[in-house]
């Protein structure tokens, strides 16, 4: 909710995509100030304007009182159109409050500017108000991938698709920035009615990791556009360290193939394995008045949470901070028990956190109280003991003269830091592109060389096709003298058997004629004497 005066209002949710521009002399003589609530809302039961599907959130904007001058309000669409102030138009609810299905019917006028993913209206009423554009237009789809780990060797990747809102984001990073780490955040577009990895649903090898989705890893285009934070557009993917003997590499990069996305062709997982063992030490300061304020070291796995906590919901300044490992199970925040010239009030001098109750969040908060007399800033150190690495002190330094003016400038450091995420954003997309370049140009070289060696290949086979051909006529050669050498030892055998065959039969023959001249001698012998 804004708090609106008699004045000029400029009001932004950089988290919804809405602004609002209240004139001055808006509120009636009798009011001095009044509350403007903004609510944002990513589905719902809405009755549209025939033909039509939504390109914005649903923006419920409510008023104790009624406005004297019309507030312009803008907000942001996913139209992906040239000329959009001939395809866009502004709706609004007409449905009684609380009433379901919301009808919506159509506005006259609204401001919508080429090159531009924003659209101004001005209206005199509040209630519920969208960006409508005909049914089947082209939008604009943004795609985030988070990292999480879930044990030692085992780590996720989420990626998802939404309509490219900054609201839709902003929800997106609710449901993942408590348990992970954001790879990169960039636009992308459909060709048909899904994107796909080109990924088995049993897995890849990558060296000795392994990928596996864990469910189907496609998106529809229409579940990009009903966005849900119970339902999200997600394909989550199962990377496990396969050699659990050995300690997982402190990176994993791998590149996968996206099929029906135009112009972005791979996605790159690039997973700081390390960072998911470290924590983040914070210091915040809450300044009460012009002598006390409240400090916060804070300990928690995740900036974001930190940041929710003490700067969107105590309002609290940022302080230094730094990262660490724990040594064992437990740290120690210790600080002074005094400093010259300020007085500091703790519940205790030594406050330990364990890693469990890091992995949410901890803080330990005490109060500085300066004294009338002095006119130092407060200077002082705070240890962190227990924790690598072992130079591990921030320092505290608060000077009460800026207290204010550091007060006042802490929405523009906010502001900052938003820009800076979307350079780091940009950045680590460019090296994505990159890297993706870098592989295609290793694939280009393969291809390059398999062209050079192709002609070498052939003539090589040719010349091996020929060999083999005389080979071959020499096999047939062998085996047609072996087939002749074998008929003619036939007959040779053949010839043996005959020959022993008759020998046989002559030794037979030669043994009764040795017989027949024994007896003839025997008579021979006989006869002789007689004749005599």
């Amino acid at each position: 909710s804004f708090t609106v005066t008699s004045e000029a209002h400029l009001f932004e949710l950089k988290g919804c995509g809405l602004r609002l521009r209240v004139p001055e002399g808006a509120l009636p003589p009798d009011v001095t100030e009044t509350k403007l609530h903004v609510q944002a809302s990513l589905s719902g039961q809405y009755c549209l304007p025939k033909a039509s599907e939504l390109a914005s959130a649903v923006y419920w904007l409510s008023a104790p009182v009624k406005f004297l001058r019309p507030v312009t309000v803008e907000i942001q669409h996913n139209a992906a159109f040239k000329d959009p102030s001939s395809k866009l138009c502004f709706t609004i609810c007409r449905s009684p409050e609380g009433g379901q299905p919301h009808t919506f019917e159509k506005l006259e006028g609204g401001v919508f500017i080429r090159n531009s993913c924003n659209g101004s209206i001005s209206l005199s009423g509040f209630s519920g108000l969208a960006i409508i554009m005909p049914e089947g237009g082209p939008q604009h789809y943004l795609s985030q991938l988070w990292y999480a780990k879930k044990s030692k060797h085992d780590f996720r990747a989420y990626y998802v698709i939404t309509k490219d809102l900054v609201v839709m984001k902003s929800a997106v990073e609710a449901c993942y920035s408590d348990e992970a780490f954001q790879g990169y955040c960039e636009r992308i577009e459909f060709e048909g009615e899904q994107i796909m990895m080109d990924l088995p649903m049993e897995g890849i090898k990558a060296g000795e990791w392994k990928i596996t989705p864990v469910y189907s890893p496609v998106i529809q285009q229409g579940d990009a556009k009903s966005f849900s934070s119970e339902r999200l557009p997600v394909c989550e993917l199962a990377i496990h360290w396969e050699k659990k003997y050995l300690d997982v590499p402190s990176q994993f990069i791998y590149a996968i193939t996206l099929l029906g996305a135009k112009g972005a062709n791979a996605i790159v997982l690039d997973i700081q394995t390390s960072a998911f063992d470290e924590y983040l030490f914070k210091l915040f300061y809450s300044v009460l008045d012009d002598n006390n304020c409240d400090v916060h070291c804070a300990i928690a796995k995740n900036r974001n949470r930190l940041e929710r906590k003490f700067i969107e919901e105590l309002g609290a300044i940022e302080g230094p901070e730094m990262r660490f490992i724990f040594e064992s199970s437990t740290v120690s925040i210790e600080i002074p028990a005094a400093v010259s010239g300020w007085r500091i009030i703790q519940p205790t001098p030594k406050l330990q956190i364990s890693t469990e109750q890091a992995k949410e969040y901890a803080h330990h908060q005490f109060r500085v109280i300066k004294d009338t007399n002095s006119q130092e800033p407060l200077s002082m150190d705070v240890h962190l003991k227990g924790a690598r690495p072992h130079n591990n002190t921030i320092r505290v330094f608060l000077d009460p003269s800026v207290w204010g003016a550091q007060k006042s400038l802490a929405a523009e450091v906010q502001q900052q830091k938003v820009q800076q995420k979307k350079r780091e954003h940009e950045e680590r997309r460019l090296r994505d592109l990159e890297h993706i370049a870098i592989l295609g140009q290793r694939s280009d070289k393969k291809l390059l060389n398999l062209q050079y060696l192709l002609p070498d290949t052939m003539g090589l086979s040719s010349e091996r096709q020929t060999e083999l051909s005389g080979i071959k006529s020499t096999t047939e050669k062998l085996i047609g003298m072996m087939e002749k050498r074998d008929t003619k030892l036939s007959e040779i055998k053949s010839d043996t058997n005959e020959l022993i065959r008759r020998t046989a039969t002559g030794e037979t023959q030669l043994s009764g004629i040795k017989a027949y001249t024994k007896e003839l001698t025997r008579r021979t012998e006989k006869y002789i004497p007689i004749q005599q």
